[in-house]
């Protein structure tokens, strides 16, 4: 992966170097602290550790961290960052099927047609993005630890919830463009859909629950058109 992006660092909270080569440095740091935590968890975060997962040296870690939650809160900053990219395709890929459909209104003013041709692709869509959650397992233990840890540690909790509201906020937007009454609830609910499916998935990834998720989400954006 790249290095942090130097626009994005008053996302950081650690010591913030100035040359590519120590940017390049924290940036193995802080992905070697997300490895440690998709395999041990958050409470196995210590710099002895992480040096060793990153095969620098102590004094590496403790330069650019003095502070255990500093590593954590940057941890989480570059898994954010990392989330928002791989949601922004589902955002993107309805928003274009959507456009697209709107070449109808002109034989069809209703929308009618319009709705018929979203309510079939916008399944396939959300289900497409499912798969490409689960298939990134270390993200998704990496989501449930965050979360976890959340209970016991407030500044993350606000983090945490920020991420999650982007997230729900561009669902809603798509509900809300395409004239659903109840935008702000269905967004919730859909979200919250999405991520059991996730998490069912990457505990058992087996085609019945696949089958089980599509099922489930056919039936759900069903339930959103119906609310136009």
């Amino acid at each position: 992966m790249a290095d942090v992006d130097k626009n994005q660092e008053s996302n950081f909270k650690g010591r913030q170097p100035l040359r590519a080569n120590s940017r390049h440095r924290r940036n193995e740091i802080l992905q070697a602290t997300l490895r440690l935590i998709a395999n041990d968890g958050i409470r196995a975060v210590r710099h002895r550790a992480i040096a060793k997962e990153a095969d620098v040296p102590l004094s590496a870690t403790t330069y650019y961290f003095k502070d255990i939650n500093d590593l954590i809160n940057d941890a989480f900053a570059l898994f954010a960052e990392q989330s928002q990219a791989r949601n922004s395709w589902l955002q993107e890929q309805t928003l274009a099927a959507y456009q697209s459909s709107q070449r109808t209104l002109s034989s069809d003013p209703s929308g009618q047609q319009m709705r018929a041709e979203l309510a079939r692709s916008v399944p396939t869509l959300v289900l497409e993005h499912v798969r490409r959650q689960v298939e990134d397992t270390q993200a998704r233990r990496l989501e449930h630890a965050f979360l976890n840890e959340t209970l016991h540690n407030s500044g993350l909790e606000a983090r945490y919830e920020n991420l999650r509201n982007d997230v729900i906020a561009a669902i809603e937007a798509f509900l809300q463009l395409i004239g659903n009454d109840s935008a702000t609830a269905d967004a919730h609910a859909l979200h919250g859909i999405i991520q059991w499916l996730e998490y069912l998935l990457v505990v058992e990834n087996c085609e019945s629950n696949w089958q089980l998720a599509e099922l489930t989400i056919e039936r759900q954006i069903q339930r959103l058109f119906n609310n136009i």
